[in-house]
């Protein structure tokens, strides 16, 4: 080493390889290889949710789960089955009907609506399942379990709406893994499946729309992982070049075109920072990191990834029944069809049975699909106005104001019903693979289930390593800048001053 600095022109030379040691040390010891590598794990991961057509089908398929949940969370939880009768009081009230004349009314003109009010609410249909499965198991004399067997056979979309909806409602006021784990971004709790809709829609779906220019400015231009490995091979090189000039310098001075190459290095670091656009791209990298640090938090990625479990429930229960297609209204008739057949009873006294075990369960069977429902609504505004004497427009005002939970299930259950298997605003909405649509809220679950929030259960390590270490992202654009100023500014003073002298 003493023999490297024996000379001022080697000592001069000697500089430059510390130089290229310091950028090697700072590779080193600030661990910028795993951590810029773990980021672009992150990017590469998170980048084919961010295109402008997934990100757009994201923001609606987001705001039409919240209006399923606007028209579910009334059916499901008291308010419903408590406005209920206050719907009919009202239009005794204002008609003079007794109860009976109002139920026979809106039976005839309403009837799959009518039969929905009966079953509200759907925790009480959820508990007479057990009954009437019990009740069909002794009627065809078979064991539960093979019951259980035999309806997912025969009767496998009504057999899923069955089996989801205690899951739904069991979990839509405290939903199984989110409570003490999932918060909103303002630290409020989410435990209901209302208040886990709200942190999808208002906290992590913006940041996504929010951020989608920088993640394709960050990706688009090679990401962040080979930066440590360039500075690494910089630093080498200067290392290694000034170590080879400041042992040849013992004996002779190097030139000008020597120290021209160190200037050359130090203009390639320039335009390097300059050409790639690191200053703006690590700038918006780190934004993106800091807005996306709450949902990377090791609880709320767990309290997410449940919560869309439960949505998957949700779903699972309203695809059969929201519309025709959905097959639960064709099986109903055909399962009654099958008792009545196995047991040699006429299909009306099977009929009056389901209704007498489990009334509300034989009411939500009568009032699908909810798109016969989502029919009936002009009819029924209509009815409503006349008995009311009320302009039409005003009807749904007037129901806001004395059935406030019922009037967002009818005004939500139109919207939901008819767009169910086409959602507005995913018609370029497509799976990772770019190939499968997204278009039904089933595929919508899906796609968020299997393809966007596994970005954050499974890059959650890799995303704390690249946030949180020091020193922030848009630290390392000035700093090579500054390097590569200082390797100019010294290759051009040992051209000047330095080449001459020794």
């Amino acid at each position: 080493m003493k023999r490297l600095v024996e000379t001022a022109a080697s000592r001069a030379w000697f500089g430059i390889a510390l130089v290229g040691l310091v950028i090697v040390l700072l590779v080193l010891v600030l661990t910028l290889i795993p951590r810029l590598t773990k980021g672009q794990k992150v990017i590469d991961a998170a980048k084919p949710a961010f295109t402008d057509d997934r990100v757009a089908g994201l923001r609606a398929g987001t705001d039409f789960i919240s209006r399923y949940v606007d028209l579910a969370d009334p059916l499901v939880t008291p308010r419903g089955s408590l406005e209920a009768p206050k719907l009919v009081a009202l239009i005794r009230r204002e008609t003079g009907m007794s109860r009976a004349e109002v139920r026979r009314l809106l039976r005839r003109r309403a009837p799959h609506t009518e039969a929905l009010l009966r079953a509200l609410p759907l925790t009480k249909v959820s508990a007479e399942i057990p009954r009437f499965t019990e009740f069909l198991a002794k009627t065809l004399n078979v064991a539960s379990e093979d019951l259980q067997i035999e309806l997912v056979k025969r009767f496998p979309r009504l057999a899923q709406t069955l089996t989801a909806l205690p899951n739904v409602t069991r979990g839509w006021r405290g939903v199984p893994g989110v409570e003490g784990r999932l918060t909103r971004f303002d630290g409020k709790p989410v435990r209901s499946v209302a208040q886990l809709r709200d942190y999808y829609r208002n906290d992590l779906v913006p940041i996504v729309a929010e951020h989608r220019d920088d993640v394709q400015y960050v990706g688009g231009w090679g990401g962040i992982g080979y930066i440590p490995w360039l500075l690494l091979v910089v630093g080498l090189a200067v290392l290694a070049y000034g170590l080879m000039q400041a042992n040849r310098a013992r004996v002779e001075a190097p030139g000008k075109r020597s120290w021209s190459v160190v200037a050359g290095v130090g203009v390639v670091i320039v335009l390097i920072v300059v050409a790639l656009q690191y200053w703006p791209r690590l700038g918006a990298a780190q934004d993106t990191v800091d807005d996306f640090k709450p949902a990377f938090e090791a609880q709320r990625v767990d309290g997410t990834v449940a919560g869309i479990d439960m949505v998957g429930q949700t779903v699972r229960f309203g695809d059969p029944i929201a519309t025709r297609k959905g097959g639960a209204v064709q099986e109903v008739p055909r399962l009654i069809a099958f008792v009545a057949g196995e047991t040699g009873q006429r299909e009306s006294q099977v009929l009056r049975a389901v209704r007498r075990v489990a009334p509300r369960t034989a009411a939500l069977l009568d009032a699908v699909p909810l798109s016969a429902v989502a029919g009936e609504q002009p009819r029924l505004v209509a009815l409503l106005a006349r008995r009311l004497d009320i302009p039409r427009g005003r009807v749904l005002a007037a129901l806001q104001k004395s059935v406030p939970g019922l009037a967002q299930s009818l005004v939500e259950v139109r919207p939901v019903a008819l767009s169910w298997r086409r959602i507005p605003g995913t018609e370029k909405l497509t799976r990772f693979d770019g190939a499968t649509p997204v278009s039904t809220m089933p595929q919508l679950v899906d796609y968020l289930r299997e393809e966007v929030m596994p970005i954050f259960a499974e890059q959650r390590k890799n995303f704390d390593k690249l946030a949180n270490t020091w020193p922030p992202l848009n630290v390392f654009a000035p700093l090579l800048l500054v390097v590569g100023l200082l390797v100019v500014a010294y290759g051009l003073l040992g051209m000047r001053v330095l080449a001459r002298r020794y």
